[in-house]
């Protein structure tokens, strides 16, 4: 009897050891995964701060630009004012300035395409579309300038 009673006890505390062997290995696993929900909510939270981000860039752009087409549409009706006013007086526009304003148009032609692409444009490609954009619409108010302070001249 104190052998069967050994063996059961032994079966008990085997047993016993084997569940907490299990719940040790449930606690550790559960750990981890809570850790991982932890960082994958602070990795959501990151890409919404992030978006947010991106959508506040594409608004500020947005406005931005709409603004310069306008400047750039009042300066193209200066020159083109300038130019009839040049006409008018006999005078007649350089290969060169003719040739200058085709690029003029050419590059304001491509502006306008691109302020649909803005809210588009992805975090990866972002610094270099604002970057060029921005630059072709100071290319664009500078070239005109430099047309029309040509046409008071002459």
């Amino acid at each position: 009897m104190k052998n069967q009673n050994k063996n059961a006890l032994l079966k008990v505390i085997k047993f016993l050891g084997l569940i907490l062997i299990v719940c040790c290995i449930f606690v550790i696993s559960g750990c981890g995964t809570g850790q991982q929900k932890s960082d994958d909510k602070n990795a959501g939270e990151s890409k919404s701060e992030i978006a947010a981000q991106l959508l506040k860039e594409h608004n500020d752009l947005l406005t931005k630009a709409n603004q310069e087409i306008h400047n750039i549409n009042l300066k193209l009706t200066e020159l083109n004012d300038k130019i009839h006013a040049y006409n008018d007086k006999g005078g007649k526009l350089s290969e060169a300035q003719k040739t200058e304003i085709d690029e003029i148009e050419k590059i304001r032609g491509s502006i306008n395409p691109r302020i649909h692409e803005i809210n588009n444009v992805s975090q990866e490609q972002w610094e270099n579309f604002k970057k060029t954009f921005e630059k072709d619409i100071e290319e664009v108010k500078s070239r005109i300038d430099v047309l029309v302070n040509e046409l008071k001249v002459k």
